[in-house]
């Protein structure tokens, strides 16, 4: 049987959730645990995954990570390990290219200031050019010109100029979940694990609190997995299993400045005064300048990193006006106390007395790695020998033919997309966010389009709303507007056009209660103003 990926079968799913016993809890529903929930799908595994937010709302919520800017704060003695995290990326362009798009990454060198002795942009250099074979292209000044006519040249000596690749996260996380749905897993947003249980001092479920509507229920489980982020140590609290290695986390901050106020062409990282990385994507109709710290003192403020940009490039100043939209995503890592310095690691799974496994994963490219290991240790403990199947299985929206033949794909769908009265613009867009379920979305769109006006909504907007509390189990619409698309982030006018229509619509259909409505209004309303500040 096929199962269901929406909320509007919640009860139903709920009430089977708690009849069930399973072989592995999954709690959090970012890119690591849902990656550990296909992997143990495909072995066989009975499997609940829950999320006490929607899935995808902590470190997974990153729409352009660079492949590159997830290798800034590595110890740069871990080479071999980066062998496999390409590896990872070559296997992840396969099995999911919708959500991989390749690019051009620009560092320009400086006769003075940026990048003449930033260690870490050699370290990106070592890494790139040891990967197979991906080596980076020396452009001369006057072809930096060319590439980047904004760009001020009057200390740049030369630039180099790299294969780059922007990963979709948010949706990487979503499809996961997608696929796994399709293999037997029952996935819940808005399940809070309130407490574990236990037989004989090993852990054997837990309580969980479903905050739509404020009930506890009792889940059975073999084996349990606390994948829940910048969370992780706040459960393994309350399984009296804190140790030495402990979470901390990166801050990664991002604000968005529209293509026509800083006409970037091409991906590229610039460098502070305090050497720290700032990293230019254009996405959209948008410019993301984002910067990462470990610490909060290192945060280079906003009007900063603006006069970075304006001595940057020779555009008109930009202003705090020009920002339009800001937000921060905290990625954990676990640490060493017992260390000196309290040493990073890349990754860790750490296995508590009562068989609690807590999991980090520092790179989302190596998300597929990380599960491996861990439904192997699970596997092990329950007596299965089954092996990883992951490399190999496609992920849900990336049935296109492998990256070689996704560009066709795309021209062909796009062109379908015209005839349903899409622009070409909105007709890429949603094939880049759904891949292979673009069809899913033109029946809507085919069926559905003339209702759009009845709700205040173009077509496209109405059927992808559709298909999302359909088939990608959004309860409120910031599920919607953030984690299933972006709009909240990438497109500020958009998203002030649509949130009523789209809150109206999902309060009549999912038929909220007055408490839900409230719930939602103030969750809308404050990342509105989180992104936006006042604009009202």
């Amino acid at each position: 049987m096929i199962r269901t990926f929406s909320n509007e079968d919640r009860d139903e799913t709920i009430d089977k959730m708690e009849e069930a016993t399973y072989d592995l809890l999954v709690i959090g529903g970012g890119v690591t645990g849902a990656g550990i929930a296909l992997d143990a799908c495909i072995r066989g595994l009975k499997t609940l995954l829950v999320d006490q937010q929607d899935f995808a709302s902590g470190a997974s919520k990153n729409w352009s990570n660079l492949f590159h800017s997830e290798i800034q704060h590595m110890n740069h003695l871990e080479m071999k390990m980066y062998n496999d995290l390409f590896k990872q990326r070559l296997i992840l362009k396969e099995n999911a290219p919708h959500l991989i798009k390749q690019t051009e990454l620009i560092l320009p060198t400086y006769k003075t200031g940026l990048f003449t002795k930033s260690f870490r942009s050699k370290l990106l250099d070592r890494l790139t050019e040891m990967a197979f074979k991906e080596k980076r292209k020396h452009i001369t000044k006057k072809e930096l010109a060319k590439l980047e006519p904004a760009l001020l040249l009057k200390h740049a000596k030369h630039a180099s100029l790299y294969k780059e690749f922007l990963i979709d996260e948010s949706r990487l996380a979503i499809d996961l979940l997608k696929e796994s749905v399709k293999r037997g897993l029952i996935a819940l947003n808005y399940m809070k694990v309130e407490s574990f249980l236990y037989e004989d001092d090993k852990i054997s479920g837990a309580l969980v609190v479903d905050q739509n509507k404020n009930e506890v229920h009792k889940v059975a489980a073999k084996h349990v997995v606390n994948a829940s982020g910048t969370l992780i140590d706040s459960l393994r609290v309350q399984d009296r299993s804190l140790s030495n290695i402990v979470i901390d986390s990166v801050e990664d901050y991002f604000f968005t400045v529209p293509r026509s106020r800083l006409p970037v062409h091409h991906a590229m990282y610039i460098e502070t005064e305090q050497h720290q990385l700032v990293s230019l994507v254009p996405y959209r109709q948008s410019i993301i300048v984002g910067h990462s710290v470990k610490k909060q003192s290192e945060r280079t403020s906003n009007q900063e990193l603006l006069d970075l940009l304006n001595r940057t490039f020779c555009e008109h100043p930009l202003g705090e006006d020009d920002i339009e939209a800001s937000w921060i995503v905290k990625r954990p890592y676990p640490i060493d106390k017992k260390k000196k310095h309290h040493e990073y690691k890349r990754q860790e799974w750490i296995e508590s007395p009562s068989g609690l496994l807590s999991v980090v994963c520092g790179q989302h490219t190596y998300y597929r790695s990380v599960a491996e290991q861990v439904v192997d240790q699970i596997c092990k403990q329950l007596h299965q020998k089954r092996n990883c199947q992951t490399d190999t299985v496609t992920i849900s929206g990336g049935y296109v033919g492998g990256l070689d033949d996704f560009l066709f794909y795309k021209k062909k769908r796009t062109e379908e997309g015209l005839q349903y009265g899409l622009t070409e613009y909105e007709a890429n867009q949603l094939i880049d966010r759904y891949g292979s379920n673009i069809g899913q979305l033109y029946v809507r769109l085919r069926t559905f389009g003339k209702q759009a006006k009845m709700f205040g909504l173009s077509p496209a907007i109405f059927a992808e709303l559709l298909y999302c509390i359909e088939e990608e189990s959004i309860l409120s619409p910031v599920d919607f507007l953030l984690q299933r698309t972006g709009y909240l982030y990438m497109d500020k006018a958009l998203t002030l056009a649509v949130k009523e229509p789209i809150f109206r619509y999902m309060r009549d259909r999912l038929n909220w209660t007055e408490e839900q409505e409230i719930r939602f209004r103030e969750k809308l309303e404050s990342e509105i103003t989180q992104a936006y500040g006042n604009v009202m």
